[in-house]
């Protein structure tokens, strides 16, 4: 990505198991998630829809018109020298400017490999499903937007989670969540229930990123819900039409209805989350890095296609967390019958060094990559800028308080 707000030029990003931005505030990190996120969107599209869902985007401008609204990203955003350039699995999709249609291509060689992801973006409003009540009815936008999407897809995720299935939240203390005839409530510590409404702003932040994320990944190599009727209309506008062709709609089986069930199936999922630690006690942070990861394992050990996960972050603690998982990876590379390591490493977590990557975007608006493949590990000196200001501060006021 060029010139587009704040962000000058992002280079090349290799995307990765886990890809991490870091900058400081309004510097792009979530105006680069929500582009990426959106072009990652319109690939899942392209790839579960219909012959003619690339023409519809790169006609009537719709595919910048749509990533404005959806995303709400700022019009002054975009300029003539703006560019975009996404390379997929199966398309690429190219934008110039503010007054050109986007190009999306197909890649051939890669057309007949493509299948279901299920996506979804965890803004840093997530807090509102809780901290509104009836957010579902009172949240009002005259478009569908990235905000109302996210409160739909948070009512399909709980259903999942009711008395008899809780979910552990990622805290130090023991805090469950479930649901009941759709009300939100906490189990406290204490086995007491409230509802998610009196909670403490960490527990609503941190609930809908463990309810989200443990069911988006969990339904990787599931099929989805669709009717006959619906999966008819599939055929009958999909590559399989054929089917549709040689036969009456009345005598379509079940066996005849396989294929595209399959081509169906979530064969990855991908998570775009701002700013996890958002409320949370460091220690905190450090459980939700940790049991995301989990969670991606399990997506990737099921699906046939990269799970993914994109965080944005200020957080020293998310990115040490991260190089911990990244000497973990390089020490089980570099030693693997070490039988130390049993004691140490926690498999659950363990990635290879290879799956984490991080940039830091400077003031210049220019992306920087802070990974250092030579020890292994993500630098956290942009980041942490405040321990220099406080160590030189303090070295001052000492040579006054302990002057001789």
């Amino acid at each position: 990505m060029k010139n587009l707000g704040p962000i000058k030029d992002t280079g090349l990003i290799g995307l990765t198991d886990v890809l991490l931005v870091i900058g400081r505030q309004s510097s792009g990190k979530s105006t680069f998630m929500k582009v990426l996120c959106y072009c990652r969107w319109i690939e899942k599209k392209v790839m579960t829809s219909f012959e003619n869902t690339i023409q519809s985007y790169t006609h009537n401008k719709r595919f910048i018109r749509e990533l404005k609204q959806f995303h709400r990203v700022d019009e002054m955003y975009f300029g003539d020298d703006t560019e975009i350039m996404y390379d997929g699995d199966v398309i690429t999709i190219s934008l110039t400017g503010t007054n050109q249609n986007a190009k999306i291509v197909r890649k051939q060689d890669a057309w007949d490999d493509r299948y279901n992801s299920k996506l979804s973006y965890i803004p840093a409003e997530r807090n509102l499903i809780s901290a509104v009540r009836n957010i579902d009815s009172t949240y009002k936008s005259k478009e569908r937007d990235s905000i109302f999407n996210f409160i739909h897809e948070w009512y399909e995720a709980k259903m999942k989670y009711d008395l008899d299935n809780k979910i552990d939240l990622s805290l130090t203390d023991d805090f469950k969540y479930f649901n009941d005839e759709g009300l939100d409530y906490v189990m406290l510590p204490n086995g007491k229930p409230i509802t998610s409404f009196y909670a403490s702003s960490g527990v609503q932040s941190i609930m809908p990123i463990d309810v989200m994320s443990d069911y988006n990944m969990g339904v990787v190599g599931k099929i989805v819900k669709f009717s006959v009727t619906d999966l008819i209309n599939r055929l009958m506008e999909s590559l399989d039409a054929d089917v549709v062709k040689q036969k009456e709609i009345g005598s379509i089986t079940e066996e005849d209805l396989a294929p595209i069930r399959e081509r169906m199936k979530y064969q990855s999922a991908q998570l775009f989350i701002e700013e996890p630690e958002q409320n949370l006690y460091p220690d905190a942070q450090r459980l939700l890095v940790q049991n995301i990861i989990r969670r991606l394992k399990v997506a990737q050990s099921v699906g046939k296609h990269r799970s993914m996960i994109v965080l944005t972050t200020h957080s020293p603690y998310v990115l040490s967390t991260l190089n911990v998982l990244m000497a973990d990876a390089a020490a089980n590379e570099k030693r693997p019958d070490d039988e130390r390591l049993k004691e140490i490493v926690d498999e659950t977590t363990l990635l290879q060094t290879d799956a984490i990557s991080a940039y830091f975007i400077n003031k210049d608006g220019v992306f920087e990559d802070i990974k250092d493949m030579e020890i292994p590990m993500l630098s956290g000196i942009d980041l942490d800028s405040v321990s220099d200001w406080v160590d030189d501060h303090i070295g001052r006021i000492n040579e006054i308080l302990y002057a001789e």
